[in-house]
């Protein structure tokens, strides 16, 4: 039985769209679940970037830091959103504990709304965390009713990253609780992050529980913070994986979006430069990061100067 080829996006983290066959699926939910500290802030953090690479339409609702406290964690691991954007801050919207039930259940549907008429094609949506609205809807039932709605309105105008604490869950590999169980269950794709403390490779680790529509790779896969991509998956231990190490590399993305830009100019030569450019970023058969260093000379602002001479 032959698969669907569905249309995915790139989750920002490096080798989870190799665990995920291609990517996220595009307008799905997608839960991140982990304890406190484990991560999932710097997961979200790191698709918004990516989704500005990408020219996407971001909508990033935080409902517990502030945009200045978030922007200075991206910053604080590489990922520099303020390189991408004069009004960083305006990205990302604090949603204050007194107005979450009505935010929820009238303002963000109408919102939806909005964008769906303004013809908006494709925008990247962060929940960020989930868990204080579960506590305004104690009962699964009301949570069901109450999430199911706003899904369906966001899952219209985009793809939804979430994120969910899971509670004392240091160590813990059933993440079947109760705090967790709606957000899980109505998901598209689930990720279990966890922070073991055991020391050495697999001390962070990452675990897809849940992906609907496609095939995925299972296993415990080891997570690291580190500076640029935020976080690493090691997906060094899956077997026969196509792992495209231009497109995984921020670089890459990043000269995509100058590329682009490049194209649109008005001076002629330079849209020359923009097409030799992208057909050096598509030769994926040669050497990938030899064609990265040729586009990074070639979109070069100074070469760019010489050329406009």
């Amino acid at each position: 039985m032959s698969m669907i080829n569905h249309e995915r996006i790139s989750s920002g983290i490096e080798g989870l769209d190799v665990l995920m066959n291609g990517g996220i699926i595009k307008n799905t939910i997608n839960s991140i679940v982990g304890s406190s500290g484990t991560g999932k802030t710097t997961f979200a953090l790191a698709y918004l970037y990516q989704g500005l690479l990408e020219g996407d339409h971001t909508l990033y609702l935080s409902f517990e830091e502030t945009p200045s406290k978030l922007i200075g964690e991206a910053e604080s691991l590489g990922i520099n959103i303020r390189n991408m954007t004069n009004d960083a801050e305006d990205l990302i919207h604090l949603v204050e504990s007194e107005k979450i039930v009505e935010f929820m259940t009238n303002i963000l549907p109408a919102l939806a709304q909005k964008l769906k008429h303004r013809n908006v094609k494709h925008t990247r949506i962060i929940l960020d965390p989930l868990t204080p609205i579960l506590w305004e809807f104690p009962s699964e039932k009301e949570q069901r009713k109450v999430l199911t709605k706003i899904y369906h309105h966001l899952s219209s105008l985009g793809t939804v990253l979430q994120t969910v604490e899971e509670p004392n869950a240091f160590g813990q590999t059933d993440i079947g609780a109760k705090e967790t169980r709606v957000p899980i269950y109505l998901s598209d794709s689930v990720i279990h992050i966890q922070n073991l403390g055991l020391g050495g490779k697999y001390s962070r680790t990452c675990k897809i529980i849940k992906s609907r529509k496609t095939p995925h790779h299972e296993g415990i896969y080891p997570l690291n913070f580190v500076n640029g991509p935020g976080l690493v998956i090691d997906t060094s231990s899956v077997q026969g994986a196509i792992i495209d190490p231009v497109v995984n590399d921020i670089r890459y993305q990043e000269l995509m979006k100058r590329v682009k830009e490049l194209s649109k100019d008005k001076d002629p030569k330079k849209r020359v430069i923009a097409q030799i450019a992208k057909n050096l970023l598509g030769e994926r058969e040669r050497d990938g990061s030899q064609n990265i260093e040729f586009v990074e000379v070639l979109t070069n602002k100074q070469v760019l100067q010489e050329v406009k001479k």
